[in-house]
């Protein structure tokens, strides 16, 4: 049945040591409220405060618009 996706979740650890698994849109707002701790990628373990990891906050970039379009 190659009509439907299959849903990917990411494992995540909040704050409190409880440990999830959720949907990838959710990822960015709960790093932004600083609700987790780490979440897992294809490397490994990424800790909140301490790897890079993206955030709709972060808007400190003032280089060339490079995008297309």
């Amino acid at each position: 049945m190659g009509f439907f996706r299959q849903s990917t979740k990411i494992n995540v650890v909040y704050k409190n040591g409880v440990k999830d698994r959720i949907s990838p849109a959710l990822l960015s707002t709960l790093i932004d409220s600083r609700q987790i701790d780490r979440f897992e990628r294809e490397e490994g373990w990424a800790k909140i405060g301490v790897d890079p990891v993206r955030s709709a906050e972060n808007t400190d970039y003032t280089g060339a618009d490079r995008r297309i379009g």
